[in-house]
Formats: C-alpha cells, sequence, structure tokens
C-alpha cells in the first residue's frame, strides 16, 4: 500500500490538473499511470493464484539430537515472469530457518535444501510456508499461503548407561561393573505370587503344586529382574530452563534406562506423579518402549502429588517383583524414607539425583549420609555431567 500512495496521488493531481487546464499532455499521463496500476494490479494477482510450492518434509519419530532434512521446490505455472518471492516458514523449531528469496521465468522453477536438528522434544509442527511476492513494480505486494503443516514426535535424548542395571540378592550396583551382566547367571533367588505380565517360563512349577497356586521364580540377575521406574513430576521440584534444565535431565534420563532395559527383554514400567498420575503397568517389546517414549517427549512438570506419597502407593505393590529406580530433583528426605520402606532383602533401589542447585535453584546441594549409601545406589547428575561416553541412541535403536 505504501508503494502505492505516491502514484495515486500523482493521477489524482494530474486528473485535476488536466480538468483545470485541459491540456492533453496531462490526461495523457494521468491515463498511462492509471493503466499501470490496473496492469500491476491482474499481474500480482495472477502470479499469487499460479505459484506453487511443495516441501518433503521428515515424519513420524525422532529423537533429540538427530538431524533432519527438508527439500522446497517452488514452481511458477503463471505464463508471467515472478520478479521477487520470499518463501518463509512458520515453524517454530529452534535455529531453523529453512525460507528463501529468489525469482522466476513464466514456467519455471527452483529447488533447495535445508538441514536442521531436533535440539527438543515434543511435539513439533513443520509449516505452514508463507510466500511474499508481487509485480514488477512492487505496487501490490501479496502474501499467500503456498504449503500445509507436517507433524512430528520428537522422543527425549536416549543415551547408552550400561551402568544403570537393577541389582538382587543383596548385590551392589559395583558388583555389575566389575563384568558384563550378559557374563551373570540366571540364578533363581526366590520365588514370590504370580503376576499377570509374568511370562509361562517363569512359573515355579514345584511351588505351583505345592502351595495350589500360580507362584514365580525371580533371578537374581539385573538382567532378568523387573524394573519399575518413578520419575518426579512434580511442579516446582525441578530448576533450569530450556535444554538445560534438570527436568530435561531427569526425562532423558528415564527414557535411557527404560530403553535400555527393554532391550534386554526387562518387563519395564512407568510411573510419574504428573497432573494425571499416569502409570504405565510392567510390559515387554516395543509397544511398551514406544509407549513410553511417546509419553516422556510431552512430559511436564506439572504435578501436586509428593514423591514419597506416589512411592508408597506403588512401592508396596512391586514389593518383591524387582527393583525401583527413582529419578528426581527433590532435595526433601521424605521420599528416601519412603523408598528404603518398599526395600526387601536382598535387594537394592536405585536413586538417581539430579542436583538442582547445579541448574540455578537456591539453596544447598543434597548430601546424601553413609545410612542412605548403605541402604540404597546413589547416581548424583550435575549440570554438564556427560551421561555416556557414547552418543545419543537413533529413534529406531
Amino acid at each position: 500500500m505504501t508503494a502505492r500512495v505516491p502514484l495515486i496521488t500523482c493521477v489524482a493531481v494530474l486528473a485535476f490538473f488536466a480538468g483545470i487546464t485541459g491540456v492533453r499532455l496531462a490526461y495523457t499521463l494521468a491515463y498511462v499511470l492509471v493503466l499501470l496500476l490496473v496492469v500491476a494490479f491482474f499481474w500480482s494477482r495472477s502470479l499469487a493464484r499460479r505459484i506453487r510450492v511443495t516441501r518433503e518434509s521428515p515424519g513420524g519419530s525422532y529423537m533429540m539430537g538427530e538431524p533432519f532434512e527438508e527439500t522446497f521446490t517452488a514452481h511458477n505455472t503463471s505464463g508471467l515472469r515472478l520478479p521477487y518471492c520470499e518463501v518463509s516458514d512458520r515453524s517454530r523449531l529452534e535455529g531453523y530457518a529453512p525460507g528463501r528469496a529468489f525469482s522466476l521465468s513464466a514456467g519455471g522453477s527452483v529447488s533447495w535444501t535445508a538441514r536442521g536438528t531436533f535440539t527438543r522434544r515434543g511435539r513439533h509442527v513443520f509449516g505452514p510456508l508463507e510466500a511474499r511476492l508481487g509485480d514488477p513494480f512492487g505496487l501490490f505486494p501479496r502474501r499467500v499461503r503456498v504449503a500445509g503443516e507436517t507433524e512430528v514426535l520428537v522422543y527425549p535424548a536416549i543415551h547408552a548407561l550400561p551402568n544403570v542395571i537393577p541389582q538382587w540378592s543383596g548385590s551392589s550396583l559395583a558388583d555389575v561393573r566389575r563384568g558384563r551382566p550378559v557374563d551373570v547367571p540366571p540364578d533363581v533367588s526366590t520365588i514370590r505370587d504370580y503376576a499377570p505380565t509374568d511370562g509361562l517360563s517363569r512359573i515355579h512349577w514345584r511351588s505351583t503344586a505345592r502351595t495350589g497356586q500360580l507362584m514365580s521364580r525371580v533371578f537374581d540377575t539385573g538382567q532378568s529382574a523387573d524394573l519399575l521406574v518413578m520419575l518426579d513430576l512434580q511442579r516446582g521440584m525441578h530448576a533450569g530452563r530450556g535444554t538445560e534444565s534438570s527436568l530435561e535431565y531427569a526425562v532423558s534420563i528415564a527414557g535411557s534406562v527404560c530403553h535400555g532395559a527393554l532391550r534386554r527383554s526387562q518387563a519395564v514400567g512407568l510411573v510419574t506423579n504428573d497432573h494425571d498420575g499416569t502409570a504405565f503397568g510392567a510390559g515387554r517389546g516395543e509397544t511398551q518402549r514406544l509407549r513410553i517414549l511417546e509419553y516422556l517427549a510431552l512430559a511436564r512438570d506439572d504435578g501436586t502429588v509428593p514423591l514419597a506419597d506416589t512411592i508408597r502407593r506403588h512401592g508396596e505393590g512391586w514389593r518383591g517383583r524387582g527393583a525401583l529406580i527413582v529419578i528426581t530433583s527433590n532435595r526433601n528426605s521424605e521420599w528416601v524414607e519412603a523408598l528404603v520402606d518398599t526395600s526387601t532383602r536382598g535387594q537394592r533401589h536405585l536413586c538417581i539425583f539430579v542436583e538442582p542447585t547445579s541448574f540455578g535453584a537456591p539453596g544447598h546441594a543434597l548430601r546424601v549420609p553413609a545410612a542412605w549409601r548403605l541402604a540404597l545406589d546413589w547416581w548424583l547428575v550435575r549440570r554438564g555431567d556427560v551421561l555416556s561416553a557414547g552418543h545419543p541412541v537413533s529413534a529406531a535403536g
């Protein structure tokens, strides 16, 4: 509109002057300028209707840190030259700007490729694309939407955590670090009541015949034990912002633990104290892995139930079934006492504490007394710690 104002003003002045003086040149100039406006209007309108832009975007699911690539193609299907076109993307992917400016001849086309990296978990939308174009004189610029939206789900970063393996029969976390878990024989340590998620191979038939009810064997190798992961999502417990926050570290660790255990054919469950009290019963296989990762991709710390209450509620029902891993930034000692109360003889739970003070939280860092270390295994994680020596696992892995 700004570019048209001087021209329209000039036409008005010329028409007024021609009407008063009758000078033919003034009439001629006024008609030429009016014709210019008409031509520019229909030129711009035709281009806006005949510009086509397609994009080949990634789809499905990805992991944080994975790269992606998009291919764009713009085609001018009109019989007029496109003097300028600026394509911009309305995606909100941090650090990603695939737009481009170009001009096209009648029937011409141009293609380009843009690359980026998924830096945040969650549901991300590619698009829509918007094109800013106009006539050769710049009198009638237009903005048109030229491509739709596509959506992807980005899982939290998954790291190889070979040392985080639940222990049984009084073994400490350090015992497995001396050798590979596959070297530990699946010896039976005790018998417990049968659970619906147990396989037939786990049933101890002699005890079943003696008691008259199904009984399951409990193995003392961490690789064959069931695992319950408790992720603390209580509001106000985490610190930091964006990817450098204790929440993102905790979610990534939870996903890594579940991913690794399920790849070892363990039955894995996930319990949180978020707003909905989300809980996944113990299960095996790819379906369970995807259910857990899809939830963690969108998880938020919006809960109001204290972690200690969650441990008491779910820990008692888990007693004797397997190991329990708690991932939290809560410096209150009440949840530690609740976790110790759920332990049984020959079983050591693991506490993964993401230190909130290293992410900017006020107050003092958590001190782990000797009594806590005797009763539980601990892994203290601070901002900047390398969670694994290798690279993040891909979504397919």
